[in-house]
């Protein structure tokens, strides 16, 4: 449960925040001097620190910067009265979270300080790469052992140290706010804020606010100062969230802080200086967007100096599997359920679905099938219905091709296609000229001999090799046209090519 550190002389006032996050939903732990915070603060860090500007031994101003040099990712929120809102706003400036103003209105602060319990959580609980995991499932671990994820964790500790602008881009659900925190924990700010914000979820004039902050009056219902992410994040990293859906005027406003490093908050003339680290992620095609004028070519480039790619889950493999088995020790830890394990079958089925909402589908059809359970371990009989019927709405090519039957012989296409070999040597693997597409028996037969366990993976890898190329020659070479004919993103497309090696001027050539 998040842990909230109260600190004011009235009693009155803790009595109230007893009251307003009550356990077990919160552990609230109070304090009514500077020394009794530091020493609550010292023995157990908590989540979210909520503060009086005036102490009998200390100020409040005084008490928040000793919290920040114990540890800057715990946010701060001030409590003032409106004689003392300059000093919060001076804090807010050296990186308090927020501060709000007494009397206390329960219909602001408790939005507030849920907001800040998941500012914590963001900042103190770890994304953490492969390579770092182990038993312990308290952080966000980055699962996934197919190329395109491999990609992805090289690409973040290349650019995590660099002090450069990333953008994230993938579908709904593929985990790109996991891949922002990753990069600011293997960053040198990582001891400082991040910030998140969905530019999707705000309308534009409090986007603005929320991004440059306001002066008081500035507009109707402006009735205090307020800092904005720029500023309060200055020396740390913001990551925003769908940033292709940002109006005109935003995306030229936040151009000039990516130019400049400057900004003026609404209603306001001083012109303001950050050093923000910006992450941004979107799963929309800007590319497109700057064709038909709805987003600024310029602003793109300046956001795209490294772009990571997330695949989405149907084209992971046996990632669905790693995941799945991830997701269920987590779930089932938190639910008090005992559990063995998946069942093949559940595996099989699970595999057999689009994922349309990708890993975050996958997470909550977890969590439903852990409720549904009698038993310790998950059959495909609690899936929910749409999973488990999966197979039976799949397109009839795709079922036929992962339900071969077994009375399949080689001589359905014994004599080896030359425009195929041609293909094969062309991405520079002979394993695609060795086998045929349509003989999975075989196939399968000599990986279980073999001892592999990558049969998904292996299959998948053969088919792309022989697909793309196809596909590659009849587009014209046309990347885009091609994408399109096999259903994926341009992106995705060229990932595929390089982990293969296809190379498009050989393909349209035809040359080795």
């Amino acid at each position: 449960m998040p842990r909230l550190l109260i600190v004011d002389d009235e009693p009155l006032i803790l009595d109230s925040f007893r009251y307003a996050f009550p356990a077990p939903d919160y552990d609230v732990v109070t304090a009514s001097c500077a020394s009794e915070a530091m020493e609550h603060f010292r023995a157990q860090t908590p989540d979210v620190v909520v503060s009086d500007i005036r102490l009998p031994d200390l100020s409040g101003l005084d008490l928040f910067h000793q919290f920040h040099l114990a540890n800057g990712r715990v946010p701060v929120i001030l409590m003032t009265g409106h004689g003392t809102a300059g000093t919060a706003i001076d804090a807010m400036r050296a990186g308090a979270f927020e501060y709000i103003l007494k009397p206390l209105d329960p219909d602001t602060l408790i939005p507030l300080v849920e907001s800040a319990v998941e500012t914590s959580r963001l900042m103190r609980i770890p994304a953490t790469l492969p390579s770092d995991q182990s038993d312990d499932t308290s952080g966000d671990l980055l699962i996934g052992k197919c190329p395109a994820m491999q990609e992805v964790y090289r690409a973040i500790g290349r650019v995590a140290p660099q002090n450069v602008t990333v953008l994230v881009r993938g579908e709904s659900g593929t985990g790109k706010e996991v891949i922002a925190r990753a990069i600011y924990n293997y960053s040198q700010r990582s001891d400082k804020n991040f910030l998140a914000i969905n530019c999707a979820a705000i309308p534009e004039n409090l986007l603005e606010s929320e991004l440059f902050g306001h002066e008081k009056g500035s507009f109707t219902g402006a009735d205090r100062k307020r800092v904005g992410k720029f500023e309060q994040c200055s020396g740390g990293t913001l990551f925003m969230d769908e940033i292709g859906d940002m109006t005109p005027l935003m995306q030229t406003k936040v151009l000039r802080v990516l130019q400049d490093q400057q900004f003026e908050r609404v209603g306001g003339n001083e012109t303001l200086k950050t050093d923000v680290r910006l992450i941004t992620a979107t799963n929309r095609d800007l590319e497109d967007m700057i064709k038909t004028s709805d987003f600024r070519g310029d602003l793109f480039y300046r956001l795209n100096v490294y772009g990571i790619h997330l695949p989405p889950l149907r084209e992971r493999g046996d990632d669905i599997r790693l995941l799945a088995e991830h997701f269920s020790k987590l779930i089932a830890k938190e639910l008090g359920k005992e559990l063995n394990g998946l069942a093949p079958e559940t595996i099989a089925v699970l595999k057999a679905y689009s994922w349309p909402g990708n890993v975050r589908e996958l997470q909550s059809v977890i969590k439903y099938t852990l409720l549904e359970a009698t038993g310790p371990v998950l059959v495909p009989a609690f899936l929910p219905p749409a999973i488990r019927d999966a197979r039976t709405h799949a397109p009839m090519e795709a079922r036929r091709a992962s339900e071969a039957p077994e009375n399949s012989t080689s001589d359905q296409s014994t004599s080896e296609d030359p425009s195929l070999a041609r293909q094969a040597s062309m991405v520079g693997d002979s394993e695609a000229a060795d086998h045929d597409i349509t003989n999975w028996v075989a196939f399968i037969a000599e990986r279980l001999q073999s001892g592999s366990e990558s049969i998904y993976d292996d299959a998948m890898a053969l088919v792309e090799r022989q697909i793309i190329p196809r596909i590659l020659q009849q587009a014209n070479g046309n990347q885009q046209e091609a994408a399109r004919l096999l259903g994926v993103s341009r992106t995705t497309l060229r990932t595929k090519c390089r982990h293969h090696g296809i190379t498009v001027d050989k393909v349209v050539d035809g040359g080795e």
